[in-house]
């Protein structure tokens, strides 16, 4: 573990310092045994990042459902990482000489 941070809820973030070990803790055995060790119920939240993409072309269907999926493929990720996708400028606000955004 590389730090447990507390909460004013009365929780607590723990970090971990390895992707095995979070990946155990996902499964039932390792959750299991971490539930264990608390008196209380664990909840497992997963945390999600924004990320901004400058330059991508503006024919990009953003509503096609398997485009955050070939995404991921093609750039290695894991399965399911990514969640939403969405312009940050509005459609109607774009020049008609636009071909990025």
């Amino acid at each position: 573990i590389r730090a447990v941070t507390p909460l004013r809820n009365g929780g607590i973030i723990v970090e971990l310092d390895s992707e095995e070990l979070a990946t155990w803790l996902r499964e039932p055995t390792g959750r299991a045994l971490l539930e264990e060790q608390f008196e209380s119920t664990v909840s497992f939240r997963s945390r999600t990042f924004a990320l901004v993409l400058e330059y991508l072309p503006i024919r990009l269907q953003l509503d096609d459902a398997s485009l955050l999926r070939r995404v991921e493929i093609e750039n290695n990720l894991p399965a399911d990482s990514l969640s939403t996708i969405r312009w940050i400028k509005p459609v109607a606000r774009r020049s008609a000489e636009q071909r990025k955004a």
